[in-house]
């Protein structure tokens, strides 16, 4: 990717002192549209419109402070173009840290920060999009950035790790009594990542641990409602091939105690913890003790300037406080292809399927969806 250099000099300082910074982002939105139907309702209308894929602007730099040793940061917001699949507006939103980088032994940093799975996986979500339908925005929905402090190893022989730690209050939103009144307790959260490749092959594997993200409640014999507090977790394992044109993805991801793939499951949770004045603080955000596996493959071929490509993604019944909830499942199916027009410009196009279950006798929801786009980076 092409880098736009801005040499800054500061007058007070040698001229063997001057620090670089350099500009880069992706501009990228498309037009959209998709339509849903109920099991025994009529199709709704045809929502459509101008979509933001994830357009953004970041600022980096770097120090050389001798011996093999940087100091590192960046500066990185979200840019919308239109309406989004959600995301925050202020300035710093996205990945914008500081920190120290060794050849040998690795870089440091603190600030905002991707977890691992958002950091170095979504290798199979080959997609640009707004609504689900369009991409695996079911699978990728465990991709967070969380404020805390990070390690990422060097490479050994295509291997490399990277880990992350968000400390309770940077979690709780300097609201600790908050969190101490409702007595959900500490809302740590850890992510882990390894990573390996090698003449096109690759595996990675991330890791999330959440403390106290889910709650579970018993009613006991004389009839009075408890509730334990349960910790998340989030597995995901990703692999395949990336060279000779061809491009082969495969995903799994077991989530337990975090946000469900299933909305039946995600509103029933909601509702529960209203009726009961359970609520998180700032991003310690909680739900009802849960499980759910899912997987997902994506196949792509490069003729040329042009890449088509197809995705299936399918997610199993789902468990609520234990029990497996019949007619949770999903199926979808992305197809589409990108073509470049040079190495920072490229067009997409694609139609989606989504079929997802909406609890036992409530039916499916279907939704279909078309989309075309542009993306430039800079």
């Amino acid at each position: 990717m092409k880098k736009t250099l801005i040499a800054l000099a500061l007058t007070t300082l040698p001229v063997a002192a001057m620090a670089e910074v350099v500009l880069y982002g992706q501009m990228k939105a498309g037009y959209e549209v998709n339509s849903s139907k109920v099991t025994g309702d009529d199709r709704s209308p045809y929502l459509n419109g101008i979509a933001d894929y994830g357009s953004r602007i970041g600022f980096k730099g770097s120090e050389d402070l001798g011996n093999g040793l940087k100091a590192i940061w960046q500066v990185e917001s979200r840019i919308h173009l239109g309406h989004s699949n959600g995301g925050s507006d202020g300035w710093a939103d996205r990945d914008s840290f500081i920190g120290l980088q060794h050849d040998q032994f690795g870089t440091v940093r603190a600030g905002r920060i991707s977890n691992a799975i958002n950091a170095n996986m979504d290798v199979v979500d080959a997609w640009e999009y707004s609504s689900e339908t369009l991409g695996l925005g079911k699978f990728t929905r465990t991709d967070a950035r969380y404020v805390g402090v990070a390690y990422d190893s060097p490479e050994w022989a295509g291997f490399n790790f990277n880990v992350l730690y968000s400390p309770r209050d940077n979690v709780n939103g300097l609201d600790r009594e908050g969190e101490y009144n409702r007595g959900i307790g500490a809302g740590d959260k850890y992510s882990v990542g390894l990573n390996y490749h090698n003449s096109g092959f690759y595996a990675k594997y991330g890791f999330d641990y959440l403390k106290n993200s889910a709650i579970k409640y018993d009613v006991n014999n004389l009839g009075v409602v408890t509730k334990d507090h349960k910790d998340g977790q989030v597995h995901r394992v990703e692999g395949g091939y990336d060279a000779n044109n061809l491009f082969v993805g495969v995903g799994y991801q077991y989530t337990k105690n975090t946000s469900s793939y299933n909305r039946a499951a995600n509103d029933y949770a909601g509702a529960v913890l209203s009726h009961f004045g359970d609520a998180g603080v700032g991003d310690h955000s909680l739900t009802l003790d849960n499980q759910g596996q899912e997987a997902a493959l994506t196949v792509g071929y490069h003729f040329g300037n042009i890449f088509p490509k197809i995705s299936y993604a399918h997610g199993w019944d789902v468990k609520i406080e234990g029990t497996k909830e019949k007619n949770t499942k999903y199926d979808q199916v992305v197809l589409g292809a990108d073509y470049d027009f040079s190495k920072r410009t490229t067009a997409n196009v694609q139609a989606g399927w989504l079929r997802e279950g909406l609890g036992e006798d409530n039916g499916k929801i279907k939704t279909t969806a078309f989309g075309v786009g542009l993306k430039h980076t800079f």
